[in-house]
């Protein structure tokens, strides 16, 4: 799949048998998928077909574009005191601000039109 660059950062989608070790998460849970903030690295595995396969990609695009904007760091330095109005908060403001972006690099990374629920995308 193809790299994109997110906030100049350089993203890897990587398809990978099921089972693999990189599809474990950080709560010992494997996955479908997984985003490595540490290389940069979106991992899917190779058995995800359409129309799973774009659900998947624009998940975890969401998750690369967060950790590429620094917006983990915004969510854990909210004013709101009460944790649900605090995530609340914060991701109304990544679908505000980043929706269009995660579509269209999703999008990029296929090749082709991204479709969720029906709804078709392209670049």
């Amino acid at each position: 799949m193809k790299p994109v660059i997110l906030n100049g950062i350089l993203w890897r989608v990587v398809r990978v048998k099921p089972g693999h070790p990189s599809l474990i998460d950080r709560t010992m849970s494997a996955r479908i998928a997984t985003t490595e903030p540490s290389t940069h690295t979106i991992y899917i595995r190779q058995d995800v077909v359409p129309p799973l396969l774009d659900k998947v990609l624009l998940h975890e695009v969401t998750h690369a574009i967060a950790i590429s904007y620094n917006l983990l760091d915004a969510l854990y330095q909210n004013e709101y005191h009460d944790p649900l109005v605090q995530a609340e908060e914060w991701s109304a403001q990544l679908v505000e601000l980043f929706s269009l972006e995660a579509i269209t690099i999703s999008a990029e990374i296929l090749g082709r039109p991204l479709c969720i629920r029906g709804i078709c995308v392209s670049r």
